[in-house]
């Protein structure tokens, strides 16, 4: 078994166990998310992240995402708005 037959039964595996998300919120500037698969968009005043379930468009001035991990986020910012989006319209 080489090095890529192991990181894609890693990420199979890893997509499996990620069946919901956690997101918490403080105040209107910083949100925690656990569970995000990937970032569809990322700019300074919209991200966008897939979930296990839907997808997330977070708005707002001056966003940054920092520690982002396996599964984790933490997005960092003036929030003004976040929107849950069907995983058919990422």
């Amino acid at each position: 078994m080489n090095i890529n037959d192991i990181a894609v039964k890693y990420e199979d595996f890893k997509k499996s166990m990620l069946k919901h998300s956690d997101i918490q919120i403080t105040d209107n500037n910083e949100l925690s998310l656990d569970g995000c698969r990937r970032v569809v968009e990322y700019n300074e005043n919209n991200i966008v992240l897939e979930l296990p379930s839907v997808g997330v468009s977070v708005v707002g001035m001056k966003l940054r995402m920092k520690n982002f991990s396996i599964g984790g986020v933490v997005i960092k910012g003036h929030i003004h708005s976040l929107t849950f989006i069907s995983k058919e319209e990422l």
